[in-house]
């Protein structure tokens, strides 16, 4: 399957989890489980099908080798489609069953990821590029492991005893482990790549180990019930994020013709919630599982909200463009597109991440919390609408700043 088909594949059905997700909120509390519902829409479906189609891309590119059979990319595409669909019914609806067969299917999608990352590396013509591929190598095996953990979760196989512990490493397996390291395996190419600079000389081998040791141990800590590996995690974790802020101003640093598209704005400002929440989760953890508790909301809001989401709807404004078949001068203009009230949805999306926190954290009232949600809501949905009508052909998109961008 060619990339491009690839990208619609995948980043389509992307981007109906994340419109279903924000819908999820308009649901009863009860029918959602409060927050349950859209972060699984979010993270084991917009997220996880994003990542499981865009990795294919990166892979490929970054190693030379030659396309996956067709059929394992689209028993794929199945897989993390129906695994994330079932246990969305399944745990609503109280069935276990379902919950845990969705959960198989899931892990089959991401073991199918990983053995097409393992072929890719063994025919690479090109093995230039091994630390991205470490970080992928090394999201898919915490993504086994926590999809796993989900799955004995959601049929009911684990005590209640070890319910909480096994929790908190299912969370840590996929947000740090799964989506965190493999979107700064990505930032590595696709942030200069958007910034249309040279990417810098430098190997970021240390930060991405630490970034891997920081999971593993939180991951070990908490199955473990061992407080200090807990806490040696995150300050692993939180050392790894602030060590790849030399790599970022590196890429800033590097000279360039143009402005910065709205794709960097979302990367940069997401890049900042991912080394600011880090920070304040090696704090946390000092404390255990009261402190990791503490802590969720703002850990939800940063690492979510700030992180995943943004950065996802960064990457979208560069990806599906590029990936869009046509003239250049189309092309430009899907690209340009992105930028019109780029800056708006960029303050609105942050400004409103940024009291939902300080609510986590309980230093905002409530009622601003409920309008930080609303200005994310608001922020993040004019960039979800761009991402579905970019291709409109009476988009109003030739401005001072789409020229700035992206040329005449």
């Amino acid at each position: 399957m060619k990339p491009r088909v690839t990208t619609a594949l995948y980043q389509s059905a992307a981007r109906a989890w994340l419109t279903l997700a924000a819908l999820s909120f308009l649901l009863p509390v009860r029918w959602r489980l409060a927050l349950w519902l859209p972060l699984h829409l979010t993270l084991a479906g917009a997220v996880s099908t994003a990542i499981s189609g865009a990795m294919q891309n990166f892979m490929l590119s970054l190693t030379a080798s030659p396309d996956p059979p067709d059929l394992v990319v689209r028993a794929q595409f199945g897989l993390v489609t129906t695994g994330a669909a079932l246990i969305a019914v399944g745990m609503p609806t109280a069935t276990p069953w379902l919950t845990g067969a969705g959960g198989t299917a899931f892990v089959g999608a991401m073991a199918l990821l990983g053995w097409m990352l393992w072929r890719a590396w063994r025919r690479a013509l090109n093995v230039r590029h091994a630390v991205p591929l470490f970080a992928y190598g090394a999201a898919i095996g915490f993504v086994l492991l926590g999809g796993t953990l989900g799955a004995l979760m959601g049929s009911r196989e684990v005590s209640v005893a070890m319910y909480a512990q096994v929790r908190h490493a299912h969370l840590t397996a996929n947000v740090l482990g799964w989506a965190s390291l493999t979107v700064v395996g990505t930032l590595i190419t696709l942030l200069p790549t958007a910034l249309r600079v040279r990417m810098p000389k430098r190997r970021e081998s240390l930060v991405v180990g630490l970034l891997v040791a920081g999971v593993a141990l939180q991951v070990g800590g908490w199955l473990a019930d061992l407080p200090w590996v807990l806490a040696a995690g995150g300050v692993a974790f939180a050392m790894g994020a602030v060590g790849f802020i030399g790599f970022v101003a590196a890429v800033l640093r590097t000279e360039r013709r143009w402005a910065v598209p709205a794709a960097a704005f979302h990367m940069l400002a997401a890049f900042t919630w991912f080394v600011v929440g880090s920070i304040g989760l090696a704090i946390a953890l000092f404390d255990g599982s009261a402190g990791a508790d503490r802590y969720r909301e703002v850990f939800l809001t940063a690492f979510v909200g700030g992180w995943l989401v943004q950065v996802l709807l960064g990457a979208w404004s560069y990806l599906l463009p590029m990936a869009r078949p046509g003239h250049p001068t189309d092309r430009r203009r899907w690209l340009s597109v992105f930028e019109v009230a780029a800056r708006v949805q960029v303050v609105l999306l942050n400004a409103g991440l940024l009291l939902l926190a300080g609510t986590g954290a309980g230093w905002v009232d409530p009622g601003l919390g409920r309008v930080g949600a609303a200005l994310a809501f608001v922020g993040g949905g004019i960039a979800l609408a761009k991402a579905w009508l970019f291709a409109a052909a009476d988009w109003p998109a030739d401005t001072d700043r789409s020229r700035a961008v992206w040329g005449e």
